[in-house]
């Protein structure tokens, strides 16, 4: 087999080792970093996208073995506070039960089974709406009606709890009693973000939307870039994506994967017909348009700069956004500035490193349907120096056949979004559609490694868990 070709640079738009090498400050070793593995391109069948058995089995052997994120500390700040966390068919209550303690519980009355939390609420104790039964927040039992028929009820009654533990402001959980602790499933994020805390951000726009595919689909549309020059056409004139670069870390515990895709740059696939001039002076503009009239009114005259490019983009976004969030970017690179950085960790946590583009993805399979599945996103923001913790946008729901346009707080990426959500629907009744002699993927090797990776995720945990016949 021929050597695998990593992306195709051109003059106008290189390849992103270029562009960090020529970077205008010093790069974290993170982001300049190699992935030391390569996924196997193994036959994936369409069948996995839309089989409830092999959903079931998804649920059996990776869902309930597997860290997951859940949701953030800043969604429920104060004691008593909680959150319900659905994967499929089970639930779960992420509550804060003392300051800086927060614990998951199985989210199903011990009487008769009833869900005890179905929304984000607060409140001193966890009580049934079904015959008030009721439970402290640490779990113990409190209170239950007519007790006198209920003779073997005692201290023992606990709400079972699911393993929690939290890393970057975030909520992770994993519902296996013999897991081994989250920092092994965690890989190199910790180091590729130590410069960029998750938990020094604050939540801006928070939202989550029901989607008729299947959240390996779902995800998948997210884990490459060489969708962009058809679904987001209008953004290949200062948007590279053949020239995005694919990352897999392997520890020998944890499998992360990475894309940097660069902005301030033309695509590959316009052969040069764009300059990088005039594709800095797209995005500059854009990223002006997303901060709104005071950051505008900031820009600067391209047209009487000899020089405009990515550096010069990054050295206004640093002014700027320190100006109006009151947050010290000055040690961030230019590629951290504008680039959009995603990593994954797989089933679920998709965190995106850097203010090019600062999101949390959360995918979800919905109830028992293999068909369906629920993105949720969020946009962070730094919290300004020296100021209390701002609070978290609250959670809006889009509906199957919703917009993200329909949401103000989103701006220019909503319309990023509804592109990508309109492929989704269409690809899922696709693959059901495929001929049986045609009935599996063809993944490019490099573009959609990160694919091949997640589906390698899968597989691998439902092996693990069938050779353990659990």
């Amino acid at each position: 087999m021929t050597d695998i070709i990593k992306g195709r640079g051109t003059k106008e738009s290189p390849l992103v080792d270029e562009l960090i090498a020529a970077d205008s400050l010093p790069v974290p070793e993170g982001l300049s970093a190699d992935g030391n593995y390569d996924p196997q391109l193994t036959h994936i069948e369409f069948s996995t996208y839309y089989d409830r058995d092999y959903a079931a089995l998804e649920l059996e052997h990776m869902w309930k073995k597997s860290w997951q994120y859940a949701c953030r500390e800043e969604d429920i700040p104060a004691v008593g506070d909680r959150y319900p966390y659905d994967v499929g068919p089970l639930s779960f209550i992420i509550i804060r039960s003392a300051d800086n303690k927060f614990k998951a519980f199985h989210n199903s009355c011990l009487h008769r089974g009833t869900k005890l939390c179905t929304h984000m609420t607060s409140t001193d104790q966890i009580r049934c709406p079904f015959h008030g039964w009721t439970w402290n927040i640490d779990g113990s039992i409190k209170n239950i009606p007519e007790q006198w028929d209920f003779p073997y009820v005692d201290e023992s009654y606990r709400l079972p709890e699911a393993k929690l533990d939290t890393w970057g402001g975030c909520i992770f959980i994993n519902p296996d009693p013999e897991a081994a602790p989250l920092a092994e499933s965690l890989g190199v994020l910790p180091g590729h973000f130590s410069h960029f805390d998750l938990a020094d951000r604050f939540t801006l726009a928070f939202t989550t939307k029901k989607i008729r595919a299947n959240w390996k689909q779902v995800w998948a549309a997210f884990l490459e870039a060489y969708h962009v020059a058809e679904t987001h056409y209008d953004a290949v004139n200062f948007t590279g994506d053949a020239n995005t670069k694919y990352d897999c870390f392997d520890d020998g515990k944890a499998i992360i994967s990475r894309l940097i895709t660069p902005a301030g740059v033309p695509s590959p696939t316009l052969e040069d017909r764009i300059s990088g001039r005039q594709a800095a002076i797209t995005t500059i503009q854009s990223f002006a348009n997303a901060l709104g009239p005071a950051a505008q009114a900031t820009l600067p005259d391209v047209n009487s700069m000899e020089k405009f490019g990515r550096k010069e983009i990054a050295a206004w976004r640093r002014e700027t956004m320190a100006e109006m969030l009151g947050a010290d970017l000055s040690a961030l690179s230019d590629a951290e500035m504008i680039d959009s950085i995603q990593y994954a960790m797989f089933p679920n946590f998709g965190p995106w490193l850097g203010e090019g583009l600062p999101l949390i993805y959360q995918f979800l399979p919905l109830g028992d349907n293999p068909d369906e599945s629920l993105f949720t996103v969020r946009l962070t923001a730094p919290i300004p120096k020296g100021a209390p913790r701002p609070p978290a946008a609250p959670l809006t729901h889009l509906d199957f056949d919703d917009f993200f346009e329909s949401l103000p707080e989103w701006g220019r990426i909503a319309h990023v979004f509804d592109q990508d959500m309109s492929n989704l629907p269409i690809i899922q009744s696709g693959v059901r559609a495929a001929a049986s002699s045609r009935s599996r993927l063809s993944l490019g090797r490099y573009q959609e490694q990160r694919i091949a990776l997640m589906h390698e995720f899968v597989e691998r945990k439902i092996a693990e868990g069938q050779a353990a016949g659990r």
